[in-house]
C-alpha cells in the first residue's frame, strides 16, 4: 500500500526463473557451499550494521548526556531516547492514553522502542518501577504499540540483508528504507488506536 506497483509485472501470469549461467552450481556440494557463504555474509553485515547503529546512538546519547549535565538536566539523563520520547508525546495523547500522567511514560516507551527495540522497551514495561502505575488501559495501549519491528536497528538489518540477497537494487532498498521504518511503526500504532478504541474499562 505505501509503495504500490503501478506498472504490469514482467511475471505477471507466469514465474519465471532467470537462468544465471555464471553462477549456476555444479553439483550439491558447489551450491551447499555457495549458499553458506551467503548466509555468512548475510549475518556479518547485520552484525557489522547493528555494530554501527548502536555506536552511533551510544556516541549521541553521551554527547547529550555532557550537553544535559551542562544544563542541569539529570534525572532523567538527556538521551535519545529521551528526545524521541517527548517527540512521541502527541503520539501517545492520539492513542488514547489517560490523561493522568501516563501519556509521558507510553510517549518514552514508544521512543525507547524505535530508538533502541521492542525488547527493551518491554523489558523497561515490565520491570523498571515508574511504569508499575500505568493503568491497565495505558499497559494495554503501551504493549500493542510496542509490538513490531520499527526500530532503528532492524533499519539497519533490512538494508544489509536485503542488499546481499540483491546487490543490484541496493540503491532501491536504501531510497525506501526509511519510508518503512515509519510505514511499520503506524501499522503497530493503528493497532494500539483500535485497542485504545474498544478497551475504555479501566479496571
Amino acid at each position: 500500500m505505501r509503495y504500490p506497483e503501478k506498472e504490469e509485472t514482467l511475471t505477471a501470469g507466469r514465474v519465471i526463473i532467470p537462468e544465471d549461467e555464471g553462477n549456476k552450481p555444479v553439483n550439491a556440494l558447489h551450491a551447499f557451499a555457495a549458499g553458506a557463504w551467503l548466509g555468512l555474509k548475510i549475518a556479518a553485515m547485520i552484525a557489522a550494521t547493528l555494530l554501527c547503529i548502536i555506536s552511533l546512538i551510544g556516541l549521541a546519547n553521551g554527547l547529550l548526556t555532557w550537553w544535559g549535565r551542562y544544563l542541569n538536566i539529570n534525572d532523567p539523563p538527556l538521551t535519545v531516547e529521551l528526545v524521541v520520547g517527548y517527540l512521541c508525546y502527541p503520539v501517545a495523547f492520539l492513542l488514547g492514553v489517560p490523561r493522568n500522567g501516563d501519556i509521558l511514560k507510553v510517549a518514552r516507551l514508544i521512543g525507547l522502542k524505535l530508538i533502541a527495540n521492542e525488547f527493551v522497551a518491554y523489558r523497561a514495561l515490565q520491570t523498571q518501577a515508574e511504569y508499575a502505575t500505568l493503568s491497565p488501559r495505558s499497559r494495554l495501549i503501551a504493549t500493542y504499540a510496542l509490538c513490531g519491528f520499527a526500530n532503528i536497528g532492524s533499519l539497519g538489518n533490512q538494508v544489509g540483508v536485503l542488499s546481499q540477497l540483491a546487490p543490484d537494487r541496493t540503491a532501491d532498498v536504501t531510497r525506501v528504507a526509511v519510508s518503512a521504518l515509519i510505514t511499520g511503526a503506524l501499522s503497530t500504532l493503528s493497532s494500539a488506536s483500535i485497542a485504545g478504541l474498544l478497551v475504555t474499562d479501566e479496571r
